[in-house]
């Protein structure tokens, strides 16, 4: 795949899926422009791109206002844009509902899933304007199937493929594609973490092995699956929600 003069913008493009996510198409030729809060590795992000095609806006995108700054920044770098990538997103773990509390909840559906509304929101316009365009937004095999103590998380993960497969419906008139990845456990600091709380990868199941089945990917594997989706390869594709799980929504225990 090629990605050869198009304009892309990613969230949480300063570490993890995102990272990986804005290296890889702008290695394969796309303009990309990341958004994110961390903003020392977004900051070395853009400084160590050698294809003079990555650029990283720090912006907290649970903010309006902060998500109308970026997209304008990347519509004033980019000149539009063909496609946008929602990685950005927060795992916490570890309280069963009861014990959440109300900022817990909050802040969880704000950056997993009202942050995507905002971008979206902001977005689609540039999209239209493009002729169409593609967006992917990142959800999780939480969507499908989960694990003791992750409520908000495997609730706005769910919510993020109704969302999707929703626009998909509203947009196609505009030529706008709209999928969700669900990816299973993946090599990011924020999976890291959750591995560690939880026992590590061996209590639930998990290994690093690249032959066994439900393995930890590398950030890089679901790169190119959302640089598939966004790709002229998947034109008849939306709607959709497309496992990237190495197989774990397959296994019975």
């Amino acid at each position: 795949m090629t990605f050869a003069g198009k304009k892309i913008f990613v969230t949480g493009a300063a570490t993890g899926i995102g990272r990986a996510t804005a290296c890889y198409l702008a290695a394969e030729g796309g303009h990309v422009f990341g958004a994110g809060l961390d903003g020392d590795e977004g900051r070395d992000l853009a400084a160590s791109d050698t294809t003079g095609r990555l650029a990283f806006y720090e912006s907290d995108l649970t903010r309006e206002a902060d998500v109308q700054t970026a997209v304008a920044a990347a519509r004033e770098r980019l000149g539009g844009l063909d496609a946008v990538v929602n990685c950005a997103g927060i795992y916490p773990t570890g309280k069963r509902l009861e014990e959440l509390s109300d900022e817990d909840w909050d802040q969880t559906i704000a950056v997993n899933l009202t942050a995507i509304f905002r971008v979206c929101r902001a977005t689609l316009p540039l999209l239209r304007a493009a002729g169409g365009g593609s967006i992917v937004n990142i959800a999780s095999v939480h969507a499908d199937a989960t694990v003791p103590g992750v409520p908000a998380y495997a609730a706005t993960k769910a919510a993020v493929v109704g969302l999707s497969r929703q626009m998909a419906l509203d947009y196609a008139v505009d030529r706008i594609r709209v999928n969700a990845v669900l990816v299973g456990s993946v090599a990011t600091r924020m999976t890291l973490d959750g591995l560690e709380a939880a026992g590590g990868a061996e209590a639930l199941g998990l290994s690093f092995e690249p032959n066994r089945i439900a393995r930890i990917a590398n950030p890089r594997e679901i790169a190119t699956a959302i640089g598939f989706l966004i790709s002229d390869a998947a034109s008849f594709v939306t709607g959709s929600a497309m496992q990237v799980d190495g197989g774990l929504l397959s296994r019975l225990l």
